[in-house]
């Protein structure tokens, strides 16, 4: 819903604005679920609901301590607007606070719900991580991949395709580059080609390490065959 009138904005801040921040907060204490468009926007607006009766019960409470600072109910629902016209700065002032109360509740759980449940999880694919977040400073990722077919490649992550599908993926590699088509060793892949394109869905098995390239010789880098249960980082 995209505010275009007072009665939009007035809407928005109620019925959309403070469950959708606290929707989007809670990816971080939560790994994401495939659900209907209906289930995501009930869920935002009985959040939202919640986090506004908490802010209206505030602003309630401060309205009885110091009558006449906040707008009157019964003239916001006057139809001619008029009200809202003549008192605009009260009318605006309640609204900003409704909003501040309301998003800062929504904060505020979910800082509660993440200091009870220990770190926040924010869902992000393997690759990311093993190729992203969990580097070492100055290190490089080193992976060494079985495709499909026995085909066998050794490399340093260059790029990769970030948390899509496993079959959409694509992962490129750079020098030093190895391959092994059969039997025998890996061998240096010729120096005039540079860069090596998998796709994700011929990856059978992959074994990382982090290095730093500067300080590794080759023979450091394919001196044995990995082990799938022991040599992924």
């Amino acid at each position: 819903m995209v505010p275009s009138t007072w009665l939009t904005v007035v809407l928005f801040l109620l019925l959309v604005s403070p469950g959708l921040l606290f929707d989007l907060l809670a990816l971080r204490r939560r790994t994401g679920a495939p659900e209907s468009a209906f289930h995501e926007t009930s869920r935002i607006v009985l959040a939202s609901l919640g986090f506004t009766v908490a802010a209206l019960a505030v602003l309630t409470a401060v309205g009885a301590v110091f009558p006449g600072l906040l707008p009157d109910p019964k003239g916001l629902l006057d139809p001619n607007g008029t009200y809202a016209a003549e008192h605009w700065p009260s009318v605006v002032g309640a609204l900003a606070a409704e909003s501040v109360l309301a998003h800062g509740a929504a904060v505020l759980v979910h800082w509660r719900l993440t200091s009870r449940g220990g770190a926040a999880i924010r869902p992000v694919s393997a690759w990311t991580a093993l190729f992203r977040r969990d580097i070492p400073a100055g290190h490089h990722a080193y992976v060494r991949l079985r495709l499909s077919g026995g085909i066998v490649y050794a490399g340093t992550v260059l790029n990769f395709t970030t948390d899509l599908p496993l079959a959409d993926r694509e992962l490129v590699l750079g020098p030093p580059l190895f391959s092994k088509t059969g039997g025998g060793g890996l061998t240096a892949v010729p120096a005039e080609y540079s860069r090596v394109l998998i796709r994700g869905a011929m990856i059978e098995t992959m074994a990382v390490k982090y290095v730093r390239l500067a300080e590794a010789k080759p023979a450091d880098l394919v001196e044995s065959e990995p082990d799938p249960a022991t040599d992924i980082v």
